[in-house]
């Protein structure tokens, strides 16, 4: 056999065993992923049941969030009086996922709000759609924040103009009620020249 032979075949060799080990590192991220299990002190054991339904990653994000829950209780933060899953927090509107403020009502409230059928919605809609829930759900987050400055600044608009509204009709009364006719000509004079070019027709 010559030497080219020889590092020919080596780097043939070479290739499957590294194509081995590329696809024994792919099957045990997609074990970790989807089978492992997220072991913790502290969390109901019937809460993390339904937790270890989840792919490892969000496990770990459902599990920092009932961590949380201590952290609220030492600030003295009261219960968040929550009556329904809709919560206004970043983590809730960013992950659709049961949040501090959630588990906080759940753990020491009186309404349990997280019941099996709703452990099983949650579980189902990551299941149904994956992490590209979460695409959809930042790109509507997107629409929605587009469309709430849209209607902040109409609303603006419109106190500026019931302002301006307000200002002319206190300055007329008050002219009417102390000015002189020539005072009150003059004003309605300057009134009109400036709504005229804002008024008029095109």
């Amino acid at each position: 056999m010559t030497s080219f032979q020889h590092g020919l075949i080596g780097a043939c060799n070479k290739i499957i065993a590294l194509d081995l080990k590329r696809r024994s590192d792919s099957d045990y991220v997609a074990f970790e992923f989807r089978v492992k299990k997220i072991s913790v002190t502290g969390v109901d054991d019937d809460i993390l049941k339904e937790i270890h339904k989840f792919p490892l990653p969000i496990q770990k994000l459902i599990v920092n969030e009932i961590l949380f829950v201590n952290d609220r209780i030492e600030k003295g933060k009261e219960l968040p009086g929550l009556t329904s899953l809709e919560c206004h927090c970043t983590f809730f509107h960013k992950y659709m996922l049961p949040c501090k403020h959630i588990f906080h009502e759940q753990l020491y409230g009186p309404r349990k709000l997280l019941t099996i059928d709703v452990w099983n919605r949650f579980q189902q809609m990551f299941d149904e759609s994956g992490f590209e829930i979460y695409e959809h759900r930042e790109l509507v987050s997107f629409e929605i924040r587009e469309i709430d400055e849209i209607n902040k600044a109409a609303e603006n608009r419109k106190l500026t103009v019931s302002e301006l509204m307000e200002r002319t009709r206190n300055e007329y009364w008050n002219i009417e009620e102390n000015g002189n006719e020539k005072k009150k000509s003059e004003f309605m004079e300057r009134l009109k020249t400036c709504l005229d070019p804002i008024l008029k027709k095109k």
